[in-house]
């Protein structure tokens, strides 16, 4: 028995030993300052890149720290570390590293760029030599829209865009590289992304991958991430940077308006060409944005009028047609003589006819004006109110811009709502739109010779033609 446990003591001790040495990993460790401030740089990426056997990648806290666990093996090892950060130059720290001794006190400092150098140098030495590591960075190089339209409404309804994989010191991966893609944010209208994983140089140039954003049938904002994972080394590289809109969908009634630039317009019995009036339809999808640009809106009159047929709408979702002074006296209308609709319509997403309807007066550029009293005697230095009556030939407000003014004889002033006014838009008549007021008063208190005076009321509509009014009476004096 004795022999027998002498035996075992040498194999027990043995696998104790080995026991005790399976753990061969080393700290490398320290720190990433700013040179000149000494200040911890956070978030700057820290590489071995030599030997390859250990290489891997950590990130710096908030404090500008690091720390990998390493196994060296059992010989001595030259070790290389990158440091870099964007904005920053990137640094390269060389040292010994021997088994079972940590390397826990590097400091490592970084020159910003816009420190660097005073432009003496060639260029050359901004690209960083030699063969590039892992993956570190993901950057959108290219997008070929940043706007895209709702599927099936004719326009462009897809978005390429391209991203680079560099190392940590800016240079190209050149070895495949496996990215995926996902949309984080969207308006969940059936959009997607076409491939959602790609491989780097698959395709496209070495160290490059390309993907493909389709519309939905929603608009909105869509942001897409890309990430690259690398598992061996517990890290996860993202890239969100990419934001496309969806705009121009379907039209939808409740964005579908039409209106006049004028509701009331004088092209009641003329025929003019060239006297028009703009008829605008505004073409807005779900969300209210544009529809795509050429979608078509017919327009058509009932009553009276001419208005031309179609437009489509620009790239603000507008679409604008005239409407002509034909001769059209309109009568049938339900609120009176003179009144005319103008609908526009268009198709919405289901093939369904869309509807809107503007109603308008035509109005005679002729006026009629009655003023009461129909002269005046206006005793020295006193004043006298006119009521003042200006109506089309039917009984309307004039249209819409009409200009009127009222201009005196000499040695009287005139004052109230008609002095000098250009008219607002109305369909009634009634106070402030064919009912006013005019104060004419005498001027010239110190004159004493009585004379004879007047006054004179000038219509002129939009058409051009002009109507007026002369009241005459007297100033009466004291000698």
């Amino acid at each position: 028995m004795k022999n027998r446990l002498l035996f075992l003591l040498p194999i027990a001790m043995l696998l104790f030993i080995q026991a005790c040495g399976t753990d061969d990993t080393v700290i490398i460790a320290g720190q990433v300052v700013e040179s000149g401030s000494g200040n911890p740089i956070n978030k700057a990426v820290i590489e071995v890149v030599q030997p390859e056997n250990l290489q891997q990648t950590a990130t710096t806290d908030s404090s500008g720290n690091f720390s990998f666990d390493v196994d060296p093996g059992n010989e001595t090892q030259n070790v290389t570390l990158e440091a870099s950060k964007q904005g920053y130059e990137t640094q390269s720290t060389n040292f010994k590293m021997a088994p079972d001794t940590d390397v826990d006190d590097l400091v490592i400092q970084l020159t910003s760029t816009d420190d660097a150098g005073d432009g003496g140098d060639d260029g050359e030495d901004d690209q960083v030599g030699g063969e590039a590591g892992g993956p570190a960075n993901l950057e959108l190089t290219n997008l070929s829209e940043s706007t895209i339209s709702v599927r099936e409404t004719g326009g462009d309804v897809n978005a390429t865009f391209t991203f680079e994989v560099t190392d940590s010191a800016g240079r190209v991966v050149d070895s495949p590289v496996d990215v995926n893609f996902q949309i984080i944010n969207g308006p969940n209208g059936g959009e997607r992304i076409t491939p959602q994983t790609a491989t780097t140089g698959v395709g496209s140039p070495v160290g490059t991958v390309k993907s493909n954003l389709a519309a939905g049938d929603s608009s909105g904002t869509v942001r897409i991430e890309a990430v690259i994972e690398r598992p061996n080394y517990g890290i996860t590289i993202r890239s969100s940077p990419v934001l496309i809109s969806i705009a121009s969908g379907f039209p939808v009634l409740d964005n579908f308006n039409v209106a006049p630039r004028v509701h009331n317009f004088d092209g009641y019995g003329i025929i003019a060409e060239g006297h028009t009036n703009s008829i605008t339809a505004s073409v807005g999808d779900l969300k209210g944005n544009p529809v795509q640009e050429g979608t078509a809106v017919y327009f058509s009159a009932s009553n009276g009028g001419l208005v031309n047929g179609s437009a489509t709408t620009n790239e603000n979702g507008y679409a604008t047609v005239n409407l002509s002074a034909n001769g059209s006296t309109p009568t049938g209308h339900p609120n009176g003589p003179g009144f005319i609709d103008i609908t526009a319509e268009t198709i919405d997403k289901d093939n369904n006819r869309i509807t809107n309807t503007t109603t308008l007066l035509l109005t005679t550029p002729r006026a009629q004006i009655d003023v009461s009293p129909t002269n005046f005697d206006i005793s020295n230095g006193a004043s006298q109110t006119f009521d003042v009556t200006i109506r089309d030939m039917n009984g309307y407000p004039m249209a819409a811009d009409t200009q009127i003014e009222v201009t005196t004889g000499q040695g009287l002033t005139a004052s109230g709502d008609i002095v000098d006014l250009e008219l607002g838009d109305y369909f009634q008549p009634g106070p402030g739109t064919t009912e006013f007021q005019v104060t004419v008063s005498d001027d010239d208190a110190d004159e004493v010779v009585s004379s004879d005076g007047s006054f004179t009321i000038t219509v002129t509509s939009p058409f051009g033609e002009t109507t007026t009014k002369t009241i005459r009476g007297s100033r009466a004096k004291t000698k």
